[in-house]
Formats: C-alpha cells, structure tokens, sequence
C-alpha cells in the first residue's frame, strides 16, 4: 500500500468517524499555541495537534590525502509533517511523514493505548524500537547535528507492539519493550523468518531541585533474526552528506544478539552522557560502538528531562532572541569509536565532534559542528575527513 493509499483510507475513515458521531457527543474545541498548534476539547479527552520540523543543512569537507571523496553541499536533512491526537482520553495516534529524502517515507505511523491495563501503555504500528538514550531523544533535541557512530548499529524505526510502564511512585523508573518486523521506509515488510523483540530499562538513582540535578542509568537488548540470513553495518563521517567511512559488507550471519549500556549525568547547565552498543552475531564475532559527551550552556539554561520516555526533551531559552534578549548558547564535545574488527572487513573508524548551538527560542536553533573522522582498515585505507556542518532548524 503506497503512502497515498494510506492517506487517502485515513482521511476516509476520519470523515465517516464525523459523520457517524451523535449531534450530543460532538463538543467544541479550542485551540491553543504550546510549541505546536493544538486543539482540544474542554474536559482534555480529546485533542489533536499538528508539528513538524524543517532542518537545512551545509557541509564543507576536506580530507588529509587531498583527494576530496567528499562533496560540500547543502540538503533538506529533515523536511517533517505530523499529525497526532487523543480520542476518548485513551485511545492515541500519530502519523509523521519525513519529504527530506524526495519522497513521504513514514516516520513515526502507530496507534496506541495510553492504559492498556496490565500490558501498560501499548503502541502498535511503525516506531522506534526501545534502543538507547541517544535514540529516544528527539532528533529535534540532540546535541549534535548527527547521532553518533552507535546509530550504525541500532535498529532504529521498524513495525511491530511496543508495551512500556513507568516504575517508582515518583516514576523514576522505566521498562519498554517490543516485538518488531523489518520494514521499509512505508511500514511494509513480509519476510517469514524475520523478527526482533527489544527492550530497554531505564532507572534515575536521584533526581534532585526539579530535575536541576540528575544521574540516569539504562540498559536495553534486542534479539534478532536477520534479515535474508546477513547483516551489514556502516558509518559515514558523521554528516548526513558524507561518504561511507566504514563498511563491513554483507556477512553471513542468521540472528544477531544486541546489547546497550547508558548513562547520563545533569548539573544545572552541565550535562554528561555515554552509551555503548555491541552487536554479537551467529559465530560470536562483534562489532562495537560507543562515544561520550559534554556539554555546557553558557548561558545558564538546564537540560529538561522526561520521564515517560527517559530522554532529553526541549530546549527553553532564559531569554529568546530578539528585542530584549540573545537566546541561549551551548558548547559540546564528543567522541566516539565504531569496531569492525572481528569481521571480515575488519575495519573501525574514531571521531572527534565539537558544536555550537544556537537556540534563538524554544522552536528554532543554529548549529555548527566540526568533526573529524580517521578511519583505519587492514587493507591501509584510512583517509582523515574533517567536516564542518551548519544547521538551521525550526521545529514545532
């Protein structure tokens, strides 16, 4: 079923569930403006916002052989739509479509059960498999313009049920986990042998002066039955433009076992964070990735967390830019390692990114990355990539 299908059978059945509605249960909404156009109803049973975000990205590259593999260029990084909402205070969805690579692939398609008594809170469609902290924060809120080299190994967003529950009375505690199928960018995929089922814990130790002071703590796994019996894992340089640095090919293996360790520290406008992802496959070889992170604002803004997705959320500059104030200014450093060593490419590559971040208000910030990528391969490849990225973002 293509994109325009599923569109065109959404709309059908929202129009029919209008028309079908009893004249004594349709209530007015109001609309109200919280970093997204939303409409609601007055007992909050019932709402619907519209968000997207747009990210234009420029990318200067050089490399230490002086053959430039790599290309300056500009690109549409993300073009986003979304459309979300509550009916009957329980019943949730949300579709998202991504333009940015030329065409409408599904980011985020599901539709849920906010309490779905002893199964908690349950999502059913195409979203993010319960992978790590880095991958649970936003792409609207990261630090850096790109994920780190841990994305290479992370299943990212694919079809199945995700049940999640919150843990502690002060729900300082989290458990997901999902059963997924292998998709395509539309949701579709139909292959028998193939599945996963992934799961990630979260726990913070201490949360102290409303979030102002915080240690976060997280595991999460996923077992895996490949897809066509071989898996593949690449890294570029660590912007979206650029060319791969990294590539193990094809390897035979029919399942592959993944494991990940996270955690992150928050004090006022510090904030530290690492992860590590290991990926074990059917003859025990591994490969691995990790990085590590600082950041400060030097403005004095803090980090929110929340809770019931054990992330990083939204930026709120003290003062936005404009008339009477500057926004808010962030400085980060990074590093991070990718291992393909017990493979048979046996290749691994090591970065270095430094950023700026720009947040003129809560909805739009300017970013400047630079990085450099020095890959090294047996074969005595290894040609160092410095990047510099700048991004321009407005998100709602």
């Amino acid at each position: 079923m293509t994109w325009r299908n599923w569109t065109s059978g959404f709309i059908a059945v929202l129009t029919l569930s209008i028309y079908t509605t009893p004249l004594d249960a349709m209530q007015e909404m109001n609309a109200t403006w919280k970093n997204g156009l939303r409409f609601s109803t007055a007992d909050g049973e019932n709402s619907i916002s519209l968000g997207g975000r747009l990210q234009i990205d420029a990318g200067f590259f050089s490399e230490e052989s002086g053959i430039d593999a790599e290309q300056d260029g500009v690109e549409m990084r993300r073009a986003r739509l979304a459309i979300a909402g509550v009916i009957g205070g329980n019943v949730e969805f949300k579709t998202q479509y991504d333009f940015g690579g030329g065409d409408a692939d599904f980011k985020d398609a599901y539709v849920g059960l906010k309490d779905a008594g002893f199964l908690g809170h349950v999502r059913i469609g195409q979203l993010k498999e319960p992978m790590g902290l880095e991958w649970a924060t936003s792409s609207k809120y990261i630090t850096f313009a790109e994920r780190s080299f841990t994305s290479a190994i992370n299943p990212g967003r694919n079809t199945g049920l995700l049940s999640m529950h919150s843990l502690g009375a002060d729900d300082n505690g989290s458990v997901a986990i999902g059963y997924f199928k292998d998709v395509n960018g539309y949701g579709n995929g139909q292959e028998d042998d193939q599945s996963s089922l992934t799961g990630r814990v979260t726990f913070l130790p201490f949360v102290e002066d409303s979030g102002q002071r915080l240690l976060h703590l997280g595991a999460s796994f996923s077992k895996r039955d490949s897809s066509e019996g071989s898996v593949r894992y690449h890294a570029d340089s660590l912007s979206h433009m650029g060319e791969d640095i990294v590539d193990s090919g094809l390897f035979s293996s029919a399942s592959t076992d993944l494991f990940g360790a996270e955690v992150a520290y928050l004090q006022g406008p510090w904030s530290a964070q690492a992860e590590l992802i290991t990926s074990t496959l059917e003859d025990d070889s591994e490969v691995t990735a990790w990085y590590a992170q600082g950041s400060y604002f030097l403005s004095g803004e803090i980090r929110p967390y929340k809770k019931s997705t054990a992330s990083f959320s939204r930026i709120k500059p003290k003062n936005n830019y404009g008339k009477d104030g500057s926004g808010a200014l962030e400085v980060a450093i990074r590093v991070q390692e990718i291992e393909l060593e017990e493979m048979l490419s046996n290749e691994n590559a090591e970065a270095l990114s430094i950023g700026i971040n720009w947040y003129l208000n809560a909805n739009s910030r300017v970013m400047f990355n630079v990085i450099q990528a020095s890959p090294d391969a047996a074969s005595g490849y290894g040609n160092d990539v410095h990047s510099y990225v700048m991004r321009f973002a407005v998100n709602f």
